[in-house]
C-alpha cells in the first residue's frame, strides 16, 4: 500500500520551540536574536540596528529599551502554551509581544 503524503515546501514551518525563544529573548534579545530565531529578519535587523547604531546616539537608552521589550517578550512566550506559541509566532507570523 502507498500513501500519499503531500509535502508543500511553501507552507511547511519547522516547529519553533517557546523555550530556545524565550532563552534567546533573555540573554541575546537586545541584538534581535530571538527574532531571527523565529524568521523575523527585518524585524531583527530592526532591534539589532536600535540597539547597536541608537545606542551610541543615545549613551546607551535606546539599547536599554531594547533590553527591556527582549525582556518582555521573553516573559511572554514563556507564559504561551505551545500549540498557542506556534499560532501566535511561528505560524501567523506576529512579530511583536
Amino acid at each position: 500500500m502507498i500513501m500519499n503524503n503531500h509535502f508543500d515546501a511553501a507552507t511547511y514551518r519547522p516547529r519553533k520551540t517557546k523555550y530556545a525563544a524565550a532563552l534567546y529573548a533573555f540573554f541575546l534579545g537586545i541584538f534581535g536574536i530571538h527574532k531571527f530565531y523565529l524568521g523575523y529578519y527585518q524585524t531583527g535587523f530592526i532591534m539589532l540596528a536600535i540597539s547597536v547604531i541608537g545606542g551610541i546616539v543615545t549613551f546607551g537608552i535606546a539599547s536599554c529599551v531594547m533590553w527591556l521589550i527582549s525582556i518582555v517578550e521573553g516573559i511572554v512566550y514563556c507564559l504561551r502554551k505551545p500549540d498557542a506559541f506556534q499560532q501566535t509566532y511561528v505560524l501567523h507570523e506576529r512579530s511583536w509581544f
